[in-house]
C-alpha cells in the first residue's frame, strides 16, 4: 500500500527531516520525539514505541512499506502504544543510547531500530527490522505489538521492574570507568595499529569480511604509522584496500563517490547509498596516500568524488553540503547505477562498447541481479589492448561521458537534502584536502563558501546549529558538530592563505572554548550532549569510533592541535587530562581507539611547526612544496600583512619571504626560498 492512498497526516508533517517527512502521511499516529510526545505517554500512562531510522536506509523504507503503511498494522500501534519516529543523523544522542540497550539484549544493532520505551523513557523491549507476520519461526511485528501491548496493560508492574533493572545495568555499561592507567605511552599507538592489522584482509584489502565498510579512519592511521615507523607492512596494507575501493563496485565509476559499503569482501556490490561523511574521511585519506606516494589514481579519485559532492550533494544557495543519497530509486536498490550490456552496446557502438565492457568487466550475464555494477579487476588491461594507453584513457573517459550523460536521464535516488553541521565539518576538511592535493580552485572555493555559510547562518547566540534544512533549525547542542567543524576550520586555516584566513582559527578557537563548557566533565570525559537534558534518560558518552569518528577523539586532536598553535595552556591541559581519562581504554581496547589513537600520537610525537611570513612567488612555491608532502602532527602558519597576533609570529615579521621551521620547541635557521624549506623537511 503506497503512503499517498492515505488522507492521514500525522504530526511528522511540520519537522524538517526528509526521513520524518517521509513517515508523515503514515496511517501511524506519529510523533516527533518531543514534549508533545512524551507527556502523552505519561498522561495517558502508554508505553512508548520509539523507531530510529535515516533517510539512506534500505531496510527502513522496507519496514515503512510492509507494517507503517499497513492500517491493520497501525491500528494496532496506535491503540496501544504512543509512537515516536526518530532521524538517527538529527538526535545521534538518543540512537547511541537505545543503540546500547538493543545490542546488549539482543547481539546486534542496525537500522530501523526498534525499541519499546516505560512513560519514564526506559526500554524494556527492543530489536531491528521486524517482518510483519509470524514468518520462519520469528514472531512478526504484529504479534510483537499485541502481546507487548497486553503485557504492559495487565503486568505493567513487572515490565516497570524489568525496565528499572536494564535501566540499572544499561547505566553502570555505559558509565562504567574508563580505567586510567597512570601514564600515556607510544607502545599504546603500536599496540592499537598491531591489533587492527590482525583483522586485516590481505586478499581483498580492508578489514574483516563481509559487508565490509571503508574504514577510512583507520587506513590513515595504517598510513600515518608507515610515516613513523618506516614499516612498509602497513602502507602496503592501506594501498591495497584504497586501490581495491577505488577500482570496486562500491566506487561510481561514473560519476564519483563511494557507496556506503560492500555487501561482498571484494568491494563488487555495494550497498548503493551514498552518504557525505564516508566520502569527505575517504577524501582526506586518499590525500594522505597521494602526498605519500604521489600514485595518479588517488588523485584522480580526490577530484572525482569531490566534484561528486559539488554537483549531487551541494546546497546552491547556500554551499551547505547534504547528508545522503539514498540506495533506492523507483523503488529498487541500485537501480539508477547498474547496466545491461546491450544498453552499453546501444549507447557506444560495437568498437568502443568492447573496450569499455572488458575494461570494466560488463558481461551478458551481469554481476547484480542480471545487471552490471562497473568495476575494474585489471588496471592493466589499457597496455594490453591493441591501442596504446594515451588513446585507450581517450576511449573509455568519452564513453563515461556518454554513459553518465544517459544515466542523467534516469529517475534519480531521493537526496537527504538536511544539513548536518557535523558531516559539513568533514567534508570542509575534504575539500581544505583536495584543494592541497589538486590546486583546483573550484575546492578551495567551496571550502570557503561552506565556512562563512556556516559562521554567518549555522552559529546563532553562541550556540552550534546540529541539523538545517529550509531555513529550519533543530534545537540542541552536540559534540559531533563542535568537533567535526573545529577539525575542518584547521584544515581551512591551513590551507587558505589568503588575507583573512585568521578568521577561520578564531571561529575554530571560539567553538573549542565553548565545548570546553559544554561537553567535558571534572574528570576530562567528552560527553555527547551539555549535562541536564531532560528528555535523556543517561548522559551518553562514546569514546570508540562507529561509522564516524568519535567526536571526543576528535576533539583531542583539535586540542592539541590549538594548544600548538596559539599557544593557550587551556587547550594543552584539557588534552592532557582528557587523553589520561582515555588511558586504559587505549591498553584495554586499542582496536576501536583509532580516532583517539590519532590523538594520541599527535600529543605525543614530535611538535613539528612551519611558519612562513612575506608575500611573493617564493613564498607560493613554499606552500605548494608543503601540500604536496606527508608531515605528521605539523601545524603550519601563514602570516601575509605582519599583523598576526599568534605568538608563532612573535619577532618573525617580514618584508621578504621567510619559513620557519622547528621541531619540538629547536628552529632551524629560516630560509627564503622553497629548495632550502625542502633541504629542512627532508631531514625531518
Amino acid at each position: 500500500m503506497s503512503q499517498t492512498t492515505h488522507s492521514h497526516t500525522n504530526k511528522l508533517i511540520n519537522e524538517n527531516s526528509p526521513y520524518l517527512l517521509s513517515h508523515a502521511h503514515n496511517p501511524v499516529d506519529w510523533f516527533p520525539w518531543g514534549e508533545e510526545a512524551l507527556a502523552k505517554a505519561k498522561s495517558e500512562d502508554k508505553p512508548i514505541f520509539l523507531s530510529i531510522g535515516y533517510a539512506a536506509c534500505h531496510w527502513c523504507h522496507v519496514m515503512e512499506r510492509e507494517s507503517f503503511e499497513n492500517d491493520s498494522i497501525a491500528a494496532l500501534m496506535n491503540k496501544y502504544f504512543v509512537c515516536i519516529k526518530v532521524d538517527r543523523e538529527q538526535r545521534p544522542d538518543l540512537d547511541q543510547i537505545y543503540m546500547n540497550f538493543v545490542t546488549a539484549m539482543t547481539g546486534r544493532g542496525g537500522w530501523p531500530m526498534s525499541v519499546f520505551l516505560t512513560p519514564d523513557l526506559k526500554p524494556f523491549y527492543g530489536g531491528t527490522y521486524f517482518p510483519p507476520t509470524d514468518q520462519y519461526g520469528r514472531p512478526g511485528f504484529a504479534s510483537i505489538l499485541v502481546e507487548i501491548g497486553e503485557a504492559y496493560l495487565n503486568n505493567k508492574a513487572e515490565i516497570v521492574a524489568s525496565s528499572e533493572d536494564i535501566y540499572t545495568k544499561l547505566s553502570a555499561r555505559l558509565n562504567q570507568n574508563v580505567g586510567m592507567t597512570s601514564e600515556l605511552r607510544d607502545e599504546m599507538v603500536a599496540s592499537g595499529v598491531t591489533s587492527l592489522y590482525r583483522n586485516f584482509d590481505h586478499q581483498n584489502g580492508g578489514f574483516g569480511s563481509s559487508p565490509k565498510f571503508p574504514h577510512a579512519m583507520e587506513l590513515a592511521l595504517f598510513l600515518g604509522y608507515f610515516d613513523k615507523s618506516n614499516n612498509s607492512d602497513y602502507l602496503h596494507a592501506a594501498e591495497l584496500a584504497l586501490q581495491k575501493m577505488a577500482q570496486g563496485g562500491i566506487y561510481d565509476h561514473l560519476g564519483g563517490g563511494f557507496a556506503r559499503y560492500s555487501t561482498d569482501a571484494r568491494w563488487l556490490v555495494p550497498h548503493f547509498e551514498k552518504m557525505l561523511y564516508d566520502n569527505s574521511m575517504l577524501v582526506t585519506t586518499y590525500a594522505d596516500a597521494y602526498q605519500l606516494t604521489k600514485n595518479e589514481l588517488y588523485k584522480q579519485t580526490i577530484t572525482e568524488t569531490l566534484d561528486f559532492i559539488l554537483r549531487e550533494m551541494t546546497d546552491a544557495k547556500t554551499g551547505g553540503f547534504y547528508s545522503a543519497l539514498d540506495a533506492d530509486s523507483e523503488g529498487e536498490e541500485g537501480k539508477f547505477y547498474v547496466w545491461s550490456k546491450s544498453e552499453i552496446d546501444n549507447l557506444l557502438g560495437k568498437e568502443n562498447s568492447d573496450i569499455f565492457c572488458k575494461y570494466y568487466n560488463i558481461t551478458e550475464h551481469g554481476n547484480f541481479e542480471g545487471d552490471n555494477i562497473l568495476n575494474i579487476s585489471d588496471a592493466s588491461i589499457s597496455f594490453k589492448s591493441s591501442q596504446d594507453a594515451d588513446s585507450f584513457h581517450k576511449s573509455i573517459n568519452a564513453s563515461r561521458k556518454i554513459l553518465f550523460d544517459e544515466r542523467a536521464k534516469r529517475i534519480r535516488p531521493l537526496t537527504d537534502d538536511k544539513i548536518l553541521t557535523s558531516w559539513n565539518g568533514l567534508a570542509l576538511s575534504a575539500f581544505a584536502r583536495g584543494y592541497q592535493i589538486t590546486k583546483e580552485q573550484h575546492f578551495l572555493d567551496a571550502a570557503i563558501r561552506n565556512a562563512s555559510f556556516v559562521k554567518e547562518s549555522l552559529y546563532r547566540n553562541s550556540k552550534l546549529t546540529h541539523a538545517y534544512r529550509e531555513e529550519i533549525h533543530s534545537d540542541g547542542q552536540f559534540l559531533e558538530d563542535y568537533a567535526f567543524y573545529i577539525r575542518g576550520l584547521l584544515d581551512l586555516y591551513e590551507t587558505d592563505n589568503s588575507e583573512n584566513h585568521d578568521r577561520w582559527l578564531n571561529f575554530a578557537t571560539e567553538l573549542a572554548d565553548n565545548s570546553l563548557n559544554l561537553f567535558i566533565d571534572a574528570s576530562g570525559r567528552f560527553y555527547l550532549r551539555p549535562d541536564n537534558q531532560a528528555d535523556l534518560i543517561i548522559r551518553p558518552s562514546d569514546e570508540t569510533d562507529g561509522a564516524i569518528p568519535a567526536p571526543g577523539s576528535v576533539m583531542l586532536s583539535n586540542l592539541v592541535k590549538l594548544h600548538r598553535l596559539t599557544d593557550n595552556k587551556k587547550f594543552g591541559d584539557a588534552a592532557d587530562k582528557s587523553l589520561k581519562a582515555l588511558s586504559g581504554l587505549f591498553k584495554n581496547s586499542p582496536g576501536g581507539m583509532t580516532s583517539g589513537l590519532h590523538a594520541l600520537d599527535y600529543f605525543l610525537g614530535d611538535k613539528i611547526e612551519i611558519v612562513i611570513v612575506g608575500t611573493g612567488i617564493e613564498r607560493e612555491k613554499m606552500i605548494d612544496l608543503l601540500n604536496s608532502r606527508y608531515i605528521r602532527n605539523k601545524v603550519i602558519a601563514y602570516d601575509n600583512d605582519g599583523k598576526s597576533s599568534l605568538p608563532l609570529f612573535e619577532g618573525r615579521a617580514s618584508d621578504k619571504v621567510m619559513a620557519y621551521l622547528c621541531v619540538n620547541s629547536v628552529c632551524n635557521l629560516p630560509v627564503e626560498t622553497a629548495d632550502e624549506l625542502k633541504t629542512q623537511l627532508d631531514k625531518l
